[in-house]
């Protein structure tokens, strides 16, 4: 064999491992890490839809008593802050509504617009919180 028909198979040779893995590493890439399926915190808005309940907290001034959003569905947020994957989220802690519709009461099924952000403080009692722009209720309690 002569020096070119060397070289081609060695090159053809390296070749096909080096792109296998570059297949497996977009692959692994191609989920959560670029938003594929998965929410953004802050300023990004979203709309979720869930049962509203309101649970009480011990806090070092008394009792806490904050509205949590019970998703329907679970989802997933992507968090660089804690990892490169996303991360799921099944009740919110609703912030930013000083005062709830009369006829959004305990499992009352809503819909929420606003921007999540992550927990940081003692009074934030879920991994991700949402601050509501929009609180709209969608049927009523059961």
């Amino acid at each position: 064999m002569n020096a070119v028909g060397m070289n081609i198979s060695r090159s053809w040779f390296l070749g096909r491992p080096m792109a296998l893995v570059a297949l497996a590493a977009l692959t692994a890439l191609a989920g959560c890490v670029h938003g594929s399926g998965c929410l953004f915190l802050q300023p990004i808005k979203h709309t979720l839809t869930g049962r509203i309940h309101f649970r009480s907290f011990p806090a070092p001034d008394g009792m806490d008593n904050v509205p949590i959003l019970v998703l329907d569905r679970t989802v997933y947020v992507y968090s660089p802050a804690h990892s490169y994957q996303c991360m799921s989220a099944t009740d919110i802690q609703l912030v930013g509504v000083s005062e709830f519709p009369e006829s959004v009461i305990e499992n009352s099924q809503v819909s929420a617009q606003g921007s999540l952000f992550e927990s940081t403080a003692g009074h934030q009692y879920t991994r991700f919180l949402m601050n509501v722009t929009t609180l709209l209720p969608l049927k009523p309690a059961r």
